[in-house]
């Protein structure tokens, strides 16, 4: 007995020792890659970004080959670190550790998973469609060209036509490469040993029933997401005519604004509630005053140094790309750029003169005050608390500013009086760009996570894509759809390896960030009217999270914006409660109804009494008639 105790004291002494050890050349080894990977970062986003705003075969293969070098040193790493793995780490370098230094592929694999990725990007960025009758055709890039169709086209013929041909050009030449890519990463993924590709995209949130969160978070969405899609199949119904937009039935996805369906804010015009009212997309107002894409860019900067945040640096004005160059392939999906040496942040945007583009700058300026708020931290944390932290400060900055209130305070819109009517359309706005793209992201990613599950055979794919469309979003194909399709890959998150659910995640976020902030700001009165902007309080907040990067785990960070640990959908209701009440009470007087096929019913919510009390159903035959029609 005296032996073993001994033997156990030994071996006790021998695993601290060596977790002592462990410690130590961990934080070491944390420490060189910081210093290392940070310069490799840097290479790396200068090439990609050479590459983004000139695609040429020349800058394809320098960025390509940039990656691979990361993809090396990585994997360099992750062989030092595999010696620690059974030690017994703190919990900071444990957690360092783990997202520093994920399994990489072998480097055969890791070639042709860049190269099937650079492939997939070139082929979006490159992608055009031809108009116009063929002894005069012109073709267009996606933007602006495409784009600017989709938005302002009621034409359904070439609505269609454009919508059939990007898939036709882009995601069909995709789908085969999107097929090894999905194989790929799936094994990347079980090197890190997570199920597949689905998993690892989920764990990143840091939680264990993640999808079935997601889904119940969106149940009690979906009431108010039915009530806006009935009220816009009412509106288009009056564009298209019965034919194209049936009373019960799905919308027909190349009549939403988008290339996608996703923002519907450019049916805005159509969709109107008090035509009467001044309008609130002021893009007329932008021209008259003689706006510049500079100028916007500087309004934008202002929102946020008024708050007491971060002024822009002289690298962005001078290095961003702030419109579509002549002469050459780029891509003009705006986003914001980091290049990883805590001075260096830019835009990649082809920018045009009107609010929904001024919109835009808000939300990717958001995205670089982050940038520059965590740039003291670690490399490794440099990042969002999760991917929808980053995307919710930019949308919630782009809502703000958007505001009646603070269009009157910046002189775009006429100091008019808040009234019913007036915040009715500002909130039917705001939800064609928020509610109406919650089940659009989400079942994005749904697709993606049970295609990556193995729950699909290749050809049956995009025909379960489109049923997940129509079970969720009420959406279907216009036209009919082949197993030679892949039409999720058709937008650029998809066809560039970016998950989705992050913009469901900041749809949430940002209204329980916008309601911290507010409150922050000592504002009073409904939610939907909050303006901070010039509040040194509510930025001293914002800071406070944003310089926490991704430090520390997401409920922690949510914890010192909010004061709550979870994702909730109450401050959205909240801030959305006037027009829900609106449409219920538009739906009742309309007898439209909710939903569609089978699912379809009348509006929730909304008692026999006040439908009797609307002007047609006064009548004699309609309160005759209401126990037949009333369906509980």
């Amino acid at each position: 007995m005296r032996t073993l105790l001994i033997l156990l004291a030994c071996y006790c002494s021998f695993t601290r020792a060596f977790n002592r050890v462990a410690e130590a050349k961990v934080q070491e080894l944390l420490e060189a890659y910081q210093t290392r990977a940070q310069v490799l970062y840097n290479i790396n986003t200068h090439k990609a970004w050479a590459y983004s705003t000139n695609i040429t075969d020349f800058n394809s293969r320098e960025a390509a080959e940039a990656d691979l070098a990361v993809t090396r040193y990585k994997a360099e790493v992750y062989e030092e670190a595999q010696k620690y793995r059974g030690a017994q780490l703190s919990p900071e370098t444990e957690r360092l550790l783990r997202m520093a230094f994920p399994a990489q592929l072998e480097e055969e694999d890791a070639k042709a998973l860049t190269q099937i990725t650079s492939n997939m990007s070139a082929i979006y960025g490159r992608g055009t469609v031809c108009l116009g009758p063929a002894e005069d055709q012109r073709c267009e890039n996606l933007e602006p060209g495409l784009t600017r169709v989709m938005g302002a086209s009621r034409n359904y013929t070439e609505l269609t036509y454009v919508w059939e041909n990007w898939r036709t050009r882009v995601s069909r030449k995709i789908r085969p490469f999107y097929l090894q890519y999905i194989s790929l990463v799936n094994k990347n993924a079980r090197l890190n040993n997570y199920t597949d590709k689905g998993e690892e995209m989920r764990k990143k949130y840091e939680t264990d029933t993640f999808e079935q969160d997601m889904l119940a978070l969106y149940e009690e969405l979906d009431p108010l997401y039915r009530l806006v899609h009935a009220y816009v199949r009412k509106k288009l119904r009056q564009v298209y005519g019965d034919q194209v937009i049936p009373l019960r039935g799905p919308l027909p996805a190349c009549v939403l604004g988008d290339m996608w369906g996703r923002f519907w804010t450019n049916l805005y015009p159509e969709l109107v509630p008090y035509p009467d009212q001044p309008d609130i997309d002021v893009t007329d107002t932008m021209k008259e005053r003689g706006y510049n894409v500079t100028y916007m860019f500087k309004l934008g900067e202002e929102f946020f140094t008024s708050m007491g945040l971060k002024p822009l640096p002289a690298t962005f004005w001078n290095l961003s790309m702030l419109e579509r160059p002549e002469g050459r392939s780029v891509q003009c999906h705006a986003t914001a750029w980091d290049f990883y040496d805590s001075k260096d942040f830019r835009i990649r945007m082809c920018t045009e003169v009107n609010f929904e583009n001024l919109e835009t700058i808000h939300h990717e300026l958001g995205h670089v005050q982050y940038f520059m708020q965590y740039a003291h931290l670690p490399l490794t944390y440099r990042d969002g608390a999760n991917d929808g932290f980053h995307e919710a400060i930019g949308e919630l900055m782009s809502m703000s500013m958007s505001t009646p209130k603070h269009l009157a305070e910046i002189g775009l819109l006429e100091e008019v009086p808040e009234s019913k009517e007036l915040s009715i359309n500002f909130l039917m706005r705001t939800a064609l760009k928020s509610i109406t793209t919650l089940p659009f992201h989400l079942v994005n990613d749904l697709w993606r996570w049970r295609l990556f599950r193995g729950e699909y055979e290749t050809d049956e794919a995009n025909a379960e894509f489109w049923k997940l469309k129509e079970q969720y979003l009420g959406v279907v194909a216009p036209v009919p759809r082949t197993k030679d399709d892949l039409d999720p890959v058709s937008i650029f998150h998809i066809a560039t390896g970016y998950d989705m659910i992050r913009y469901f995640t900041r749809t949430v976020l940002q209204f329980q960030f916008f309601e911290s902030l507010c409150r922050a700001a000592n504002h009073e009165g409904p939610l939907h009217t909050c303006d901070f902007y010039g509040s040194k309080e509510a930025g001293d907040l914002l800071a406070k999270m944003l310089s926490l990067g991704a430090s520390r785990p997401w409920q922690d960070v949510l914890e010192v914006m909010t004061g709550e640990r979870r994702m909730t959908s109450r401050p959205l209701l909240d801030y959305f409660r006037p027009l829900k009440e609106w449409l219920e009470e538009d739906n009742a007087r309309s007898g439209d109804g909710v939903g569609w096929g089978d699912s379809w019913r009348q509006t929730p919510g909304v008692s026999a009494a006040s439908l009797a009390a609307t002007p047609f159903r006064q009548s004699l035959w309609a309160v005759l008639l209401l126990p037949l029609l009333w369906r509980p």
